[in-house]
């Protein structure tokens, strides 16, 4: 046993390292404007890149749980490298607007949407006693990607060009991901024998979850409730990340030269991937402490408070109100993320969890087909941000009622036999793990 303890810590770090490229994903809008100047795009198509990107991420999500479970989470990280690479090698190439959508939004994003399910699938089985801390750990990861990256990346742009930053992406991605996937394993059977018997003893006492079919998940108020609220949220959410730079750098124009500006509204995106990641880890502990409901209302009282601070800031090219606007809206998105998951798991239960978690999922892809479009068309028509920022306020005001009548469903007719929670990553069918996985029975909705 003395040499797994180094192992599962390897397969944590190169995970960690992997789910920071793939992060990188959420920076697309750094790409945005050397791509319009260069083939004179409006803003409302090259938006819509990062729609398809996100569709496209949920696709693979999807896919990656049948390929891990037929063959292995190594064969779903090496397919993710051969599509990573393929997408940003012919994103390097782009003649028109539709390559891009199909190298960059089809091929990076299902690339994202497997790598990343294929990672966390291998590492979180080495933590069956710790899924919440190491689920929450290795999300955060991606949360990061784009702070850590996005200066990198835009420092490629002022120096090879967008052609010859996709291409040393393209490599980047290509040799970490195959390096990574062949350097992770799964944990043997020995180790899980061991191993899961003591995360169970934890949670002995805990009150399991009715468990649901995807059928009778679908049939419930109390889903389709939460759906709504999580688009509420997500579209302003995603149309933000999708747009993030243009929009600081609309504020900042004026008052320093074009490059500075670049610079400086990268950082400004990147604080929203960093609290992205500081607000999965904070739900999931208010999700434990105060429960569904009071979690869910603070998330769309924060998305209020970071809509209102983006319009007050863009409308008094007040800039620093602008980033604490981006700083709170990347705590209330990634809070929703990690809602998401914990109802998911608390309320409908864990032995339909991964089809149940990718249905849950398809809020991303309304959220991702409404929020940036929305952004996209009124910069286009107005020259600014603002009336966007308005629309999302709206949207969180409503987010917050919803938030009031998100109820614990009945039991469903035919009820499964109650058993104690079993990790929800640890599955020898390879189901596409959540984003940030708790073991412990968490708090039903209240």
């Amino acid at each position: 046993m003395k040499s797994y303890g180094k192992r599962k810590y390897i397969n944590a770090g190169v995970g960690f390292v992997l789910l920071l490229f793939l992060g990188l994903l959420y920076s697309w809008s750094i790409f945005i404007g050397p791509l319009e100047e260069a083939f004179g795009w409006q803003r409302s198509e090259t938006s819509s890149i990062f729609t398809v990107s996100i569709v496209f991420f949920w696709v693979g999500n999807i896919m990656s749980g049948y390929i891990t479970r037929k063959f292995s989470a190594r064969t779903t990280i090496l397919i993710s490298a051969i599509a990573a690479a393929a997408g940003f090698g012919a994103s390097a190439f782009t003649p028109s607007l539709t390559w891009i959508y199909v190298s960059y939004g089809v091929l990076c994003g299902f690339a994202t949407g497997m790598g990343s399910n294929g990672i966390l699938s291998a590492v979180l089985k080495w933590f069956p006693d710790r899924p919440g801390t190491a689920s929450g750990a290795l999300m955060m990861a991606i949360g990061f990607g784009s702070l850590v990256l996005s200066p990198f990346v835009t420092s490629l742009l002022n120096t090879v060009g967008w052609s010859g930053a996709f291409g040393a992406l393209a490599v980047a991605f290509g040799v970490l991901l195959a390096g990574g996937a062949l350097i992770m394993s799964e944990p043997p059977a020995d180790y899980l024998a061991a191993h899961q018997p003591r995360a169970a003893a934890q949670n002995v006492g805990s009150q399991a979850p009715t468990s649901y079919t995807t059928k009778a998940m679908l049939r419930t108020p109390t889903f389709w409730t939460f759906i709504l609220w999580a688009v509420l949220i997500g579209t302003g959410g995603l149309a933000l990340i999708s747009n993030a730079v243009p929009a600081a750098q609309d504020v900042l124009s004026g008052s320093m030269d074009a490059s500075t500006a670049l610079m400086t509204a990268t950082m400004a995106m990147g604080s929203i991937s960093a609290f992205n990641g500081f607000g999965r880890l904070a739900s999931g502990f208010a999700w434990d402490r105060a429960g569904c409901r009071a979690t869910i209302v603070s998330i769309s009282s924060l998305y209020l408070v970071a809509m209102a601070s983006c319009a007050i800031g863009t409308s008094a090219s007040v800039f620093p109100l602008l980033v604490f606007g981006f700083i709170v809206l990347g705590l209330a998105y990634g809070a929703s993320l990690a809602a998401t998951s914990a109802l998911i798991s608390s309320v409908f239960g864990q032995e339909h969890y991964g089809m149940n978690y990718a249905c849950a999922l398809l809020n991303m892809v309304i959220a991702a087909c409404v929020g940036p479009t929305i952004s996209g068309v009124l910069r286009a028509s107005t020259g600014s941000y603002l009336d966007a920022y308005v629309v999302f306020l709206v949207l969180a005001a409503a987010s917050l009622i919803v938030a009031f009548f998100v109820k614990l469903p009945n039991a469903p007719a035919k009820q499964k036999k109650k058993s104690a929670p079993h990790i929800p990553h640890v599955l020898a069918g390879g189901e596409a793990p959540s984003t940030v996985a708790s073991a412990t029975a968490l708090p039903a909705a209240e």
